[in-house]
């Protein structure tokens, strides 16, 4: 390798590090606004070749250093070896650095083919493959750029036209022009009008979002209750043991029955607090006995209380002939009656089911103890409390910025996260959930009920301003007041219209530089040319 090499992969590295570093839970949230820039500077003048293959590495050591926490479920509920558990997340990292690559190598290919300057080119190109990252290849939108600006509430209300695209792009694009700048590439023009347009995004965006977090701060209050979020804390090793149901339910109800006399309106547990099958009507087969009596005790729980329970529990069902199980989120009355169910509809690849099972079965394992691949759910469902319209999102349903939006845009007014970090200890992996679930929030302008298992359990403003967080793995239940407001967005009517017109800008400059490369014309010198010409009509 030579001494040229050697500094550009040691450059890109430090790239994917730096950009690592940025996201919860250390929270060195200003690297990702320069982050991009080393990985520029040793792309600059290289084949296409190694462009891809250095935004390859530069996702790879990226991913890595911010997914080390896969490794956590391997080792300590899987039984798999250090050395080994290592595999699949850097399989995980390497698949997720196919998008940076496809990303970086679109916006470069298109800015030499078309003459088009990078600081366009490289934010159409990072927005269209991060939306395509909840879809392919196996739909895991997790550390999206725009996360690391989470507590930098002014630029996240940028969401509510965007969706969290719009940030990851107003990131990208500050990465590009400060490249261009500094190192002073382009023309002295490009420079200028670059940097202004920079300038003057940053006041436009900066103005919004705090005249945005004013008035909603002071819009009228359509409607207000008290939430209790019981936090159970039960450990992970003996959740599903029948030995421990007992035990575990007890926790439960002493912490409901405790926060409604403390004046809770809703109590909420979180997924699959109640470890056992929860049916909808009382029909077990002899052998589950016993899950009867419990869900008669949970029935007669919410008519002691007289206020309504939501909580996680699985369910049995039957897809296509086959039986299965759903992980599902109740809904019960303060008279003890079920007011409706939610089963997930987006399951954890790997953990709640095996994409492509028919070709990757043989090789790989589920994670999760408990029930075999699970049914996603087909169907939204709000439910109507106190007056609040609230959609559930289980687990990591809230890192789909299109799922939430779709429960907005059905009616919900409050959002509830019901979730089970216990997985990760306390590594990065509860710290980065919530920093996703916080721009749901903005996005949609609607507060969040975040109830964990083992925390973090929080409440999340329409800003996006993450309020009564709980600590890891301290049993107890918050109380808090929630209000809700008649307000609507952008993002809500029209979902991630942002980020398809900068897929189908990128899928276009493509096939136009593919084809056509010659016979465009330099962006800069048609500027050149518009500029002389109305020089010269004056």
């Amino acid at each position: 390798m030579s001494q040229n090499t050697l500094a550009r992969t040691l450059l890109v590295v430090a790239s994917g590090l730096a950009l690592a570093l940025a996201y919860p839970k250390f929270d060195l949230s200003l690297f990702a606004w320069a982050a991009f820039v080393p990985l520029f500077y040793a792309i600059e003048g290289e084949p296409l070749g190694r462009v891809a293959r250095y935004a390859y590495l530069q996702g790879l050591a990226c991913y890595a250093g911010s997914m080390y926490w896969i490794v956590i479920p391997l080792t300590d509920f899987a039984g798999v070896r250090m050395e080994f558990a290592i595999l699949p997340m850097l399989l995980l990292s390497a698949v997720m650095a196919t998008n940076t690559m496809g990303a970086i190598w679109s916006g470069e290919f298109i800015a030499r083919r078309l003459r088009i300057p990078m600081v366009v080119t490289m934010p159409l190109a990072w927005t269209a493959f991060e939306w395509l990252r909840s879809f392919f290849p196996i739909g895991f939108p997790w550390n999206l750029v725009g996360y690391t600006a989470y507590r930098n509430l002014e630029v996240i209300q940028l969401s509510e036209f965007t969706g969290v695209y719009g940030v990851s792009a107003l990131i990208m694009f500050f990465n590009a022009v400060i490249f261009t700048v500094v190192f002073r590439r382009g023309t002295r023009r490009l420079q200028v009008t670059s940097l202004g347009a920079l300038t003057a995004l940053m006041i436009v965006v900066f103005a919004f979002g705090t005249l945005r977090q004013r008035q909603l701060a002071t819009a009228p209050v359509e409607g207000a209750m008290k939430v209790a979020m019981v936090q159970g804390n039960i450990a992970q090793s003996i959740k599903w043991d029948p030995a421990h149901l007992a035990s575990s339910f007890r926790v439960y109800q002493e912490e409901t029955v405790a926060a409604a006399r403390r004046g809770a309106q809703l109590v909420v547990w979180p997924e699959a607090a109640a470890a056992f099958l929860f049916q909808p009507g009382d029909q077990y087969t002899a052998e589950m006995a016993d899950y009867s009596s419990y869900r008669a005790a949970l029935l007669a729980l919410a008519r002691e209380t007289g206020e309504p329970i939501l909580f996680g529990a699985p369910a049995m069902g039957a897809e296509n002939g086959q039986v299965g199980f759903y992980n599902r989120a109740y809904l019960v009355s303060g008279d003890g009656q079920i007011g409706g169910w939610y089963d997930k509809i987006q399951l954890v690849p790997f953990g709640e089911y095996v994409p492509a099972r028919k070709l990757l079965g043989m090789f790989v394992n589920r994670v999760v103890e408990g029930f075999g691949d699970l049914i996603a759910g087909t169907r939204q469902t709000v439910f109507d409390v106190h007056g609040a319209k609230l959609g559930v999102l289980i687990c990591y349903e809230s890192v789909f910025p299109d799922l939430t939006r779709r429960a907005v845009k059905a009616g919900a007014n409050v959002l509830v996260n019901i979730t089970n970090d216990a997985w990760y200890g306390e590594s990065s992996a509860p710290y980065q959930a919530l920093a996703m679930a916080a721009l749901r929030s903005a996005e949609n302008k609607v507060p969040m009920i975040r109830d964990a298992q083992t925390g973090i359990s929080a409440i999340i403003l329409p800003t996006g301003e993450i309020t009564a967080a709980t600590p890891l793995f301290k049993r107890g239940t918050q109380i808090e007041e929630v209000s809700w407001r008649s307000t609507s967005t952008l993002y809500t009517m029209v979902g991630d219209l942002f980020s398809e017109i900068c897929f189908a800008l990128t899928a276009i400059g493509l096939v136009i530089g593919w084809r056509w490369p010659h016979r465009q014309k330099p962006l800069e010198a048609v500027v050149e040319q518009i500029l002389s010409a109305n020089s010269a009509s004056r």
